[in-house]
């Protein structure tokens, strides 16, 4: 009895398992894909780290060179914005907007094996000015966000530690991150002014509360999943991607709960992702050479192939306006700045993909109802079977 009840239940557990999808043809990419291409000016190297302004013109920078560049969508041309000689042999690491339209940015030296300077750079469009601010401490920023103050916040590739930066007084205070080695990434700020990070080394979701000055930490529920970077949808929600686990996370903060989901093509190695606003996280899938979009509500995964071969699509960022979502590709081969429609891409097709695969709670309510409907179902039928056993040997 109870070898049958074992495998009713595993069997149970299977189906369970059976109906989500992973990739296995209840999901397929449509084609043709509805990503686009706009290439590049001659010259020009392969793209990195990318935002879009107030007015929608696109910013991005040069993998290897040391060019920030705007791109006009609308007037379909190109600007850009060397870094002056002075600086000497650095070029962009990563950028973000300020509160007011300026372009603040992060630096790395060229040269092999050269320590990363510790100096945070500001571009100001209206006068085409860059301005270079010298750090104490020797952090060497990485990493940065501009919160709805103006605050600036980043990680240091040398520090475990959240800093801020007041750019009324550019006061410089850091926080070290209660783990060690976590090696902090993905930052991100809620409508609260909360700074949400992943620890990729810890397999840690971050939260730092500036008014408390205090951190909280969530585990993932995926062992050395690599979580990177994060993203807050409409609701308060934490998304983040899970690199070598190759899911999208989920963290509720109001529930204390994480969710995931198995992105459909294996292997595809997600590194950035964006909320929409409607429901919808879009992500890039660096190995799987593709743009993804997963829905919380519908549970349904859509996946779009980007044209060029291999591209390795690297940072994300949303057009809201005009409701459309743009990509760098870092491959030394890759000419062009991804584009996709978003309304048009949602019309693509409407195809199942794997829903929410687990979350914090083992087992959720339906869950319960079928295993206590399968061990009343076995109880029921060994009772049977008994009593049918008495009635022969009475015989």
């Amino acid at each position: 009895m109870l070898l049958l009840c074992g495998a009713l239940i595993g069997s149970g557990a299977a189906c369970a398992q059976g109906m989500h999808d992973h990739g296995d043809g209840k999901h397929q990419t449509q084609s043709p894909s509805p990503v686009r291409e706009v290439a590049l000016p001659e010259g020009t190297g392969a793209t990195q780290s990318i935002a879009i302004d107030a007015n929608g013109l696109i910013w991005f920078t040069e993998k290897a060179g040391a060019r920030l560049i705007v791109h006009d969508p609308e007037k379909h041309t190109f600007t850009p914005h060397p870094l002056p000689p002075s600086w000497g042999d650095m070029g962009f690491s990563n950028i973000a907007l300020g509160r007011d339209g300026d372009i603040w940015f992060t630096v790395n030296r060229r040269a092999e094996g050269a320590e990363n300077p510790h100096i945070l750079g500001r571009f100001t469009p209206a006068d085409g000015y860059f301005t270079k601010y010298a750090l104490p401490h020797k952090s060497a920023p990485e990493e940065l966000i501009v919160d709805a103050n103006g605050t600036i916040w980043f990680f240091a590739s040398n520090k475990n530690h959240l800093y801020r930066i007041d750019t009324r007084t550019f006061a410089l205070k850091g926080y070290p991150i209660p783990t060690a080695n976590a090696h902090p990434r993905g930052l991100s700020v809620d409508r609260k002014g909360h700074i949400w990070f992943a620890e990729s080394n810890a397999n840690k979701i971050g939260r730092f509360i500036p008014e408390q000055e205090a951190f909280n930490e969530y585990e993932v529920l995926t062992p050395f999943a690599n979580p990177g970077k994060t993203s807050i949808d409409h609701h308060g929600n934490v998304w983040f991607v899970e690199v070598t686990a190759n899911r999208i996370g989920v963290f509720h903060p109001d529930l204390n709960r994480f969710s995931e989901a198995i992105i459909p093509t294996a292997g595809s190695a997600p590194v950035a992702l964006a909320n929409d606003g409607k429901g919808n996280v879009w992500f890039l899938e660096y190995k799987g050479n593709k743009v993804g979009a997963f829905n919380l509500e519908t549970a349904v995964f859509r996946e779009y192939d980007i044209p060029a071969y291999n591209s390795l699509p690297a940072d994300i960022a949303l057009d809201r306006k005009r409701s459309t979502l743009w990509f760098t590709q870092s491959a030394t081969e890759a000419r062009g700045l991804g584009m996709l429609p978003i309304n048009e891409a949602l019309a693509h097709g409407n195809k199942p993909g794997a829903p929410l695969e687990k979350t914090s709670d083992a087992w959720n309510m339906a869950n319960w109802y079928i295993l206590l409907a399968v061990v009343l179902g076995v109880a029921m039928l060994g009772g049977w079977l008994a009593r049918k056993s008495r009635k022969v040997a009475r015989r």
